[in-house]
């Protein structure tokens, strides 16, 4: 774990530098700033290609469902499917979990490779949300109104957790590797 006050104190100022820049990207430079508010937007387009593609992939493909798409849409022939808004895409929580690994000590080579990791995950995880609601709305005919987005942040974010839980057991793992290190031997 973090060692000492002052490396919690980092830690818990990072997370909140995360925030604030959060906060600042999505309410505030994202309408101020044409430029910006473009990145921004082809962000969260980048999350939205990646869940729609992923589900209309599960659905037609491995379920064998007669499914029909549009840009932010999806259904199973019959029934009314499901629209995902930049709320379902996931950007938000894949931000905050890499926020939490980022300001976590660690090398930075590890973090590289754990934070895609945890971001391909958290996607999986929402393309299987997705797919359920889409079968759910053929075999509950009207689509009832299910409050997933809520159900699914909630299961989000123990996974997020989990995840960081891993991050810390394998920063703790090189950590005692490096301690049990023999010293180099002396020549001479």
């Amino acid at each position: 774990m973090i060692g000492g006050t002052k490396s919690i104190n980092i830690f818990i100022a990072k997370i909140f530098g995360f925030y604030a820049f959060w906060l600042l990207s999505e309410f505030y430079l994202s309408h101020e700033f044409d430029f910006y508010q473009r990145v921004w937007i082809y962000i969260y387009h980048i999350f939205l290609k990646i869940i729609h593609t992923g589900s209309v992939f599960v659905l037609d493909n491995i379920m064998n469902l007669d499914v029909v798409h549009t840009y932010n849409a999806v259904a199973i022939v019959g029934s009314y499917g499901v629209i995902i808004g930049n709320n379902c895409v996931g950007f938000g929580l894949s931000y905050a979990f890499a926020a939490l690994i980022a300001s976590y000590p660690g090398p930075w080579k590890l973090k590289l490779a754990f934070i895609p990791l945890g971001i391909a995950f958290i996607a999986l995880i929402n393309i299987i949300r997705i797919v359920f609601l889409t079968k759910t709305a053929l075999t509950a005919g009207i689509f009832e109104r299910i409050e997933n987005h809520e159900l699914f942040n909630n299961i989000i974010y123990v996974i997020i957790f989990l995840l960081w839980m891993v991050w810390v057991r394998i920063i703790e793992r090189k950590n005692k590797a490096i301690k049990n290190q023999d010293p180099p031997a002396a020549i001479g």
